[in-house]
């Protein structure tokens, strides 16, 4: 089931529409309910990622590449990282270590339909329709280089604050906002969620998107991510490096996945059925800009 509602959104081009109206610096996309969706002005789009029907076994099942979690409650929920094979999550912001968090290769992604598509399992504490269990991504960004360094950034340079970070933290709302600078070890990134395109970007995710009551949690996706290929490119031995940032977080691990096989892709005339479902229920989604104050 998660599969084909990717792949309908993938194969229905106009079924969202690109940021529009107000303030073009400062909006925000709301999954809350399966069929949500929405899409910055550079074309990527976001999309309830709803659980298959089977009950969740775990992280195992999902397969992660990068879990994050944060020690604290302070700071407003926030938490950030990004995958690295040093396991440094005192260095790395607030990267959890241990297998699911390591480094990826660009060779390891595929395109479906012109895309890359990223999977998010989100865990929070609160009832499946309670604000409590919602969470915002504040900020992506994606570095990808052949450097090797990028596979251990925290054990192998040294940087600002002995973090190993050259450049600035990370571009984001918390510091030098949309159009800053941002770097890892002198690498710039190749994509970013706030840019001088898509403004300040916000996407509140209800970290519970199922479609079998009583089979949410983790092991299943809430949220998934369609970058366009163009902005992704690379030899297949360089490092794909992502970086996320929360705000909202209260309680458990946010961990990413990608869509690496076409075996996880339906067969085309399923893919039909539930691309004609999801026009027909265009209403259902929600896509709100946020206002500026």
């Amino acid at each position: 089931m998660r599969a084909a509602v990717l792949m309908a959104a993938l194969l229905v081009g106009v079924w969202v529409n690109p940021l529009t109206g107000g303030d073009a610096h400062a909006a925000t996309i709301s999954i809350l309910d399966i069929g949500d969706s929405g899409t910055t002005a550079d074309g990527t789009t976001f999309v309830a990622d709803p659980n298959p029907s089977q009950p969740s076994t775990g992280t195992g099942v999902f397969q992660p590449f990068v879990r994050i979690q944060a020690t604290g409650s302070g700071g407003g929920g926030l938490q950030n990282g990004f995958n690295t094979d040093a396991k440094e999550p005192a260095i790395n912001f607030n990267t959890k270590g241990g297998t699911w968090t390591r480094s990826v290769q660009f060779g390891e992604l595929t395109t479906i339909n012109g895309n890359y598509v990223l999977s998010l399992d989100a865990n929070q504490i609160g009832c499946s329709t309670c604000a409590k269990n919602r969470i915002t991504i504040t900020d992506m960004q994606i570095y990808i280089g052949s450097d090797p360094n990028l596979a251990k950034p925290e054990a192998t340079h040294t940087g600002i604050g002995g973090t190993g970070y050259t450049g600035t933290p990370f571009n984001s709302p918390f510091n030098n906002g949309p159009g800053g600078s941002s770097s890892l070890l002198g690498h710039a990134p190749v994509w970013t969620l706030d840019s001088a395109v898509n403004g300040d970007v916000s996407v509140v995710l209800q970290a519970s998107i199922c479609d079998s009551k009583g089979q949410c949690g983790s092991g299943h996706g809430d949220l998934g991510v369609l970058i366009p290929q163009r902005y992704l490119s690379g030899s297949p031995t360089d490092y794909f490096v992502l970086y996320t940032e929360y705000s909202g977080a209260n309680s458990g691990f946010e961990e990413w996945r990608f869509f690496d096989t076409p075996t996880q892709i339906p067969e085309p005339t399923s893919l039909i059925l539930v691309a004609a479902g999801l026009a027909g229920v265009g209403g259902c989604r929600r896509f709100r800009p946020r206002q500026s104050s």
